[in-house]
């Protein structure tokens, strides 16, 4: 070969592989947190503010009713979805309704009053976050309130479904 020519010796790089890229999300505080499906479960609670779970189940229920009564107090949902559920059960007992009837009918009414907790959740939560208008609180509102009016939808067709069978 003549000189200043690179042999094909010279040529020659070591196979490299690429490496997959981690699924990885990095905080503006350049913390980066594994995105895969173990990843949430690998965050320090503690690090972030966070705090350990009650342990102690009293007080855990004790929370519980303390939301529940807020609920009932002051959203107006939940006042309305107490007077449907309690005509709906007195309803159901005048029909002498099944077995079957009972537990989906319970499970309709359950899905609702789960729906309406999980809603002011969410809205109380996007309210301590921002009192501004913002697009994405607005979407979060908006898809949680949704989710309450999809419940009630379906809680409506499976009462009419019940009641027409039994007239």
């Amino acid at each position: 070969m003549s000189e200043g020519m690179p042999s094909p010796q010279d040529d020659h790089q070591p196979d490299i592989q690429p490496q997959p890229e981690k699924d990885v999300l990095v905080t503006p505080e350049g913390e980066v947190l594994d995105m895969g499906i173990a990843g949430t479960a690998q965050i320090d609670l503690e690090k972030h503010g966070g705090r350990p779970k009650n342990k102690n189940r009293l007080k855990s229920v004790k929370y519980a009713i303390a939301g529940l009564l807020f609920l009932l107090r002051r959203e107006q949902s939940i006042q309305f979805a107490t007077i449907v559920t309690i005509i709906v059960l007195i309803l159901s007992i005048w029909l002498e309704i099944t077995r079957i009837e009972w537990m989906i009918l319970i499970l309709a009414l359950g899905s609702i009053w789960i729906t309406e907790s999980i809603n002011t959740a969410i809205e109380a939560s996007i309210n301590m976050v921002t009192a501004d208008p913002n697009a994405m609180a607005k979407i979060g509102k908006d898809v949680a309130s949704t989710a309450t009016f999809l419940s009630s939808v379906v809680f409506v067709v499976i009462v009419a479904i019940i009641v027409i069978g039994h007239l």
